[in-house]
């Protein structure tokens, strides 16, 4: 639904910054839903009534801002008690991003923690340790088939917790800043390298990294490393 990460990418639209949307059998699943994401589900004539849950890895505006109307679109505007919605505490609570008349309408809301495992109808996923942000952020693994790295900056072990035939890997960096926590280009290929997955997809680009080409950046790492390694696209689909 978008592949803009970080401010200014996000502020400028210069790609979309809707997150990402899971379909699995009957389950719909939406992943941070940020600045626009109502409308890129809208031009893809996704049914959101039909939507089961959506999940926030954390409360930043690029991956949260759309939450409330998304909620109200989930429940047809408040009126079918429906969808579960998983996220950080720090989401709901001290300077909420989800505002306190939507939390009626989901048939439950789920506070994330670490390392636990969670299910939508038939799609079980489990959370990351807690990822190194500025606020409560989680990654997630969808069983062997998929991993999502969402903002964080590198510790040990985030390439097990998130290891998978597809992983996808928030990349805003194009070269690491140790001030700012968020991956880098070096980083991606060190995950890439220690989780050897059959598929590694760089995402969620901050302008530095889009002015470099996110393309060629992984065209650059496909042949360095051996694995597999695209770059994202707004409204890009994968089948697992």
């Amino acid at each position: 639904m978008g592949t803009a990460g970080a401010r200014f990418m996000v502020a400028k639209q210069i790609a979309a910054s809707g997150g990402l949307f899971i379909e699995e059998g009957n389950t719909r699943i939406s992943l941070d839903p940020g600045p626009g994401a109502i409308v890129a589900y809208a031009a893809r004539k996704v049914d959101l009534t039909t939507l089961d849950a959506i999940v926030l890895s954390h409360r930043h505006l690029d991956h949260s801002s759309d939450v409330n109307v998304m909620i109200e679109a989930m429940t047809d505007g408040g009126f079918s008690h429906r969808g579960v919605l998983l996220c950080p505490s720090d989401a709901l609570d001290d300077d909420p991003v989800v505002l306190k008349y939507v939390r009626r309408f989901p048939r439950e809301i789920i506070r994330l923690a670490a390392t636990t495992s969670y299910t939508v109808n038939d799609v079980a996923f489990t959370t990351s340790g807690r990822h190194v942000h500025q606020h409560e952020t989680y990654g997630f693994r969808f069983g062997e088939k998929l991993g999502w790295i969402t903002d964080s900056g590198y510790y040990d072990g985030i390439a097990d917790e998130h290891k998978a035939d597809v992983m996808v890997i928030h990349t805003v960096l194009e070269h690491c800043r140790p001030e700012l926590p968020h991956l880098c280009i070096a980083d991606a290929e060190r995950i890439v390298r220690e989780a050897k997955p059959r598929l590694a997809i760089l995402t969620h680009y901050g302008m530095a990294v889009w002015r470099a080409n996110p393309t060629e950046i992984a065209a650059d790492l496909t042949q360095r490393i051996g694995t597999d390694v695209q770059a994202a696209r707004d409204g890009m689909s994968i089948e697992l």
